[in-house]
């Protein structure tokens, strides 16, 4: 087994942070780990093998946490697990390509953890690229086909309701004779809420929302990228994630967006995406240059210190910027971050108690102005607790700058600035409605709400 060892020093300014920490390698050392779970000693990864490597890929399992492993799906053909959901203990579903490179390919669950499989796609008739399960109704499940056809490729949305024994087409997407291209989401705070990106070459992208489990779609808007995924969230109502790069969210169900890319290189790539609604309550970003996180209620990305220094150089294998993966694990009762990478299973302790550094970087604050709604003036209040170069905006709802109210260095201490809604157009002042105001000093980076009712 592989014996590496990474020591991460990480000052996270906008999280719960992940310091002086080792990274503990798992298992599966000659593996593209392209999907996790971990519950207590039990793991089960969906892997991949990488160019040159012989070792056959599929879903494994360990019950000592990782000390030893055994494929649990080697009945079926080997290939990447391009999906992967536990519904209890024993009962499986896994998306399972024939080819180490494949994008697409057929569904099968198993009822005893992996001693059979059935398939469950038969009644399809097309490779499936994606596949969701309810969490709502863990027998909803919901599948987008992967049809290439002579002009370029459609993807068709499928949804079973007695956990893929049948299924039925739903959505009647744009297409052109380019195809189309479909990302979907299942809201994960209303049961009967889906949402669906749609890219056409010839027609242009739709944002379509449907709040009768697909059996009639709207559309809410043209939105702002191409979205490989999308993900709503566990916490916020009607916020949306749209992904790859730059990224984007939504926190009215895909009306208006914002860019959320705050932090992240622009040369990085996207490769998944993870919510921890149990230990952290953060959002993570696995990139090409290394794993992010960032709070929710402003989304601002912070690496990981060293991270880039694990081996998640997927590109080279064929596994970079085309799978849907899902490679971090956040186990909530020994609150141990686990990822997936090119080359094996790595682990490393989740710290959630507030060190000495925390305890100073709670000394910087923000306030929220007052009066809040206002018209046309309000105060905004914060505090810095050394001498720092200090930096507030206000931005509208599309995410353009409104104002710069502080673009200078101050002493620690407490401070108040106005905001006067008149500097908009010179007859009429801004609009009505909702603004954000950021305070920046160095890394740290706090945002929050204000609203205008004239």
């Amino acid at each position: 087994m592989k014996k590496a060892v990474f020591i991460i020093f990480s000052l996270l300014f906008s999280s719960s942070a992940i310091q002086a920490q080792t990274w503990e390698f798992v298992g599966l050392d000659s593996m593209v780990i392209t999907n996790l779970h971990v519950s207590g000693d039990s793991i089960w990864a969906g892997t991949a093998h990488r160019v040159g490597n012989q070792d056959k890929s599929g879903l494994y399992f360990s019950t000592d946490s990782g000390n030893n492993w055994v494929q649990i799906d080697s009945a079926l053909v080997s290939g990447v697990i391009l999906g992967f959901d536990l519904v209890t203990p024993s009962t499986l579903f896994i998306l399972k390509g024939s080819c180490a490179y494949c994008v697409a390919g057929t569904l099968y669950k198993s009822t005893n953890n992996g001693e059979t499989w059935d398939n469950v796609s038969n009644n399809i008739n097309s490779p499936i690229q994606w596949f969701g399960i309810s969490p709502f109704n863990k027998n909803e499940v919901y599948a987008l086909t992967y049809n290439p056809f002579p002009a370029g490729l459609i993807n068709i949305l499928f949804k079973s309701t007695d956990g893929g024994v049948t299924w039925e087409q739903i959505g009647s997407f744009p297409s052109d004779s380019h195809g189309s291209r479909v990302a979907f989401a299942l809201d994960l705070l209303h049961d009967s809420t889906l949402y669906a990106g749609v890219s056409t070459d010839l027609l242009g992208d739709y944002f379509f929302k449907s709040t009768d489990k697909g059996d009639n779609w709207f559309f809410v808007s043209t939105p702002p990228i191409v979205p490989k995924e999308i993900y709503t969230d566990y916490f916020i109502p009607d916020r949306i994630y749209l992904y790859t790069f730059p990224q984007y969210i939504s926190n009215n169900g895909g009306i208006n967006w914002l860019r959320a890319d705050s932090g992240l290189s622009a040369n990085s790539g996207f490769i998944s995406f993870y919510q921890d609604n149990i230990t952290t309550s953060l959002l993570y970003n696995l990139r090409n240059d290394g794993l992010y996180n960032s709070k929710r209620d402003y989304i601002f990305w912070v690496m990981i210190a060293d991270t880039e220094s694990l081996p998640i150089y997927f590109g080279p294998t064929g596994f970079f910027d085309d799978r849907n993966m899902k490679n971090i694990f956040i186990e909530p009762i020994r609150k141990e971050l686990f990822l997936g990478t090119a080359e094996g299973i790595y682990k490393t302790t989740v710290i959630t108690s507030v060190n000495e550094y925390d305890k100073k970087v709670l000394d910087f604050s923000l306030s929220q102005n007052y009066p809040n709604p206002f018209n046309p003036i309000t105060t905004i209040t914060y505090q810095i607790p050394k001498t720092s170069f200090v930096t507030i905006k206000v931005y509208d709802v599309l995410g353009n700058e409104i104002a710069t109210l502080v673009n200078e260095e101050q002493p620690a201490g407490s401070y108040e600035v106005e905001f006067q809604s008149a500097i908009g157009p010179a007859t009429a002042g801004l609009a009505s409605g909702m603004y954000f105001y950021q305070l920046k000093v160095g890394n740290y980076v706090e945002t929050k709400k204000m609203l205008l009712l004239k």
